[in-house]
Formats: structure tokens, sequence, C-alpha cells
């Protein structure tokens, strides 16, 4: 397995899968003549921002009025989202799925992205008997890739044998509405 990486790299990957290590540092293998080296390539081919409601909201604190001893402990709707995120359209032929992990790694590097996405949480205060009544927007900014699967082989002639997309999708943040307010 022979993985290059930077902008228009291409990944290398032969029979020896197994050998790709966590910094994706591998040793190169000479695929047989009548067998071809396969390669992942990843292209950008555009980014957009886009806004999204959070789906996954939760309500923390006491259900506590401006008269109650409570009422300073807080009340809270906390939307949570993952910081980051990477897809993948299913690959036209079904042969590229093995090598989702060497293109994933690809557009990460690409997009400049994060390695581990964190689960992080927006919390915005509310105090009853009006809340919670906010709605969260999640917005983020998401890139696409075109992604292909290639066969190189000994006698120079190459074959692109898989196609699919991919996105990553980061540089998120939330926005409330009605707006966040303390009192």
């Amino acid at each position: 397995m022979d993985f290059s990486f930077g902008r228009g790299t291409v990944a290398r990957a032969g029979a020896a899968a197994a050998a790709m290590t966590a910094a994706l540092f591998c040793v190169p293998t000479t695929a047989m003549a009548d067998q071809p080296s396969i390669t992942v390539e990843v292209t950008p081919t555009g980014s957009a921002r886009y806004y999204e409601s959070c789906t996954d909201t939760e309500t923390w604190g006491v259900a506590a009025g401006k008269d109650s001893p409570d009422f300073n402990k807080g009340n809270y709707q906390v939307c949570k989202y993952s910081s980051s995120d990477v897809n993948f359209n299913p690959w036209a032929g079904g042969l590229g799925t093995e090598y989702n992990a060497a293109a994933r790694d690809h557009v990460i590097e690409q997009s400049h992205g994060e390695w581990f996405p964190r689960a992080l949480d927006s919390r915005c205060t509310y105090w009853l008997p009006g809340g919670p009544n906010r709605s969260a927007q999640i917005s983020e900014i998401v890139q696409t890739y075109q992604v292909k699967l290639i066969y190189k082989y000994a006698d120079g002639h190459i074959q692109v044998a898989d196609t699919t997309q991919a996105t990553y999708s980061g540089n998120k943040s939330v926005s409330w509405n009605p707006g966040c307010w303390t009192r």
C-alpha cells in the first residue's frame, strides 16, 4: 500500500491494506505485472455555507419562575452537534467502498479539517414562564469532492474503476431565534 498526500495528490492502495498505520505512513508495494496499482484520487469541486435546524435539542435546568428561590440556577435549551463530518455517496460500481478510509483522510487533509470531530453543545438561557421557546439553527461550511478509484497498470494505461462524491462539513456555529439573553 502506498499513500502520498498533499493538494491534488492521490493515495495508492495495493493488496497490503492492513499495513496502513494511524499516521498513514506505509511501505510501498509493487503491483504484480498483470495487476494494477490502485489509487484513490480526491478532487475539490466546490464550497458553500449551509444552514440547517438543530434536530438534537434538550432542555436543562429547573422549571423555576422569577419568584422561585431556584430562579438563578438557570434553565437552558441545548443544541447538540458534531464539530465536523465527512460523508460519502454510494460508489457507482461498489468497488471503492473498501477505500473509504483512505478517501476520508484525503478529504480531511484537503479541507484542512479536523481528524477527530468533537461533540459540542450550544446553550441558550431561558426564563420561565416564557421559555423554552427558542429554535436553534446550525451554520456550516460544506466542501464537496469528486472521488475516483483508479487502476494504474504496469504498461502505463489507466482505468477509472469507480467514482463517488464526498462532503466535508465544518466551521459550524449555532444561532438561536429569538436570540439568547440573560436577565
